[in-house]
């Protein structure tokens, strides 16, 4: 009986053993796959990135979906509220990267820019019939501007010493401030500005394309330093995307 007893007890230990490594073996695999996972914030930007029922589409989760077609990398995407909100969840390590994005110096202390995805025109909005000259120095130093909270066209403002009156969330916002005077002219990607209009409502604009910028994707520096290879490998896959 006492045989029986060990014999019964050593089978236990065993199944139980066996258990033990099966569920690690289970789970290292989805560990592995979390570690891994390239997590992609994108702002609230039509027509770039927007909701639509309950998916991320737009022109930037489009172009994110082609380039990690031609990688091994798995990803997700995630929309946040602004670019103020993207950068603070790359900053908190809550996210591994943003698109679609322009550079600036604070940006680039987080994470590294890849190859351009597209080209991003920063331009001047106005009434139809105004005479703004967006080159005079009368029109920096007192024109009431607005442009989109936390994005790029706002730094750009602030650091070249232009007047900002509004920043709001969004371009419907800045159509109906230039309708009503409230301000003299937005600055924001012209995309961004034309989306919001149908053909007849943009007839009573006009546009002044200030600068080009080149639009891509950021990847967090602590994501690559562990995935080092990942940023070539993106920047291979762009390069067959854009061409």
């Amino acid at each position: 009986m006492i045989k029986i007893r060990e014999h019964f007890s050593l089978m236990f230990m065993n199944i139980v053993m066996l258990i033990v490594i099966f569920l690690l073996l289970v789970s290292a695999p989805s560990s592995s796959k979390e570690h891994t996972l390239l997590s992609l914030v994108s702002p609230y930007f039509p027509p770039y990135t927007y909701e639509q029922n309950q998916e991320i589409i737009g022109v930037g989760p489009e172009l994110i979906r082609r380039v990690f077609a031609n990688t091994n990398i798995p990803y997700k995407i995630t929309m946040v509220e602004d670019y103020g909100k993207a950068v603070h969840v790359i900053k908190a390590k809550l996210a591994d990267g943003m698109f679609l994005a322009s550079q600036n110096a604070e940006r680039d202390a987080l994470a590294a820019f890849t190859q351009p995805l597209m080209i991003n025109k920063w331009s001047w909005f106005m009434l139809k019939d105004s005479e703004i000259d967006t080159k005079s120095e009368t029109f920096k130093l007192q024109a009431g501007i607005g442009t989109i909270k936390g994005t790029n066209t706002y730094k750009w403002l602030n650091k070249n010493g232009y007047s900002i009156l509004a920043q709001p969330v969004d371009a419907s916002s800045l159509v109906a401030m230039l309708k009503s005077h409230r301000i003299d002219a937005a600055f924001v990607a012209d995309a961004v500005f034309e989306n919001a209009l149908d053909q007849q409502e943009l007839s009573q604009f006009k546009k002044v394309v200030e600068v080009e910028k080149p639009f891509g994707m950021y990847i967090s520096h602590d994501y690559l330093k562990k995935h080092p290879n990942s940023l070539a490998q993106i920047n291979r896959s762009i390069e067959e995307v854009i061409h």
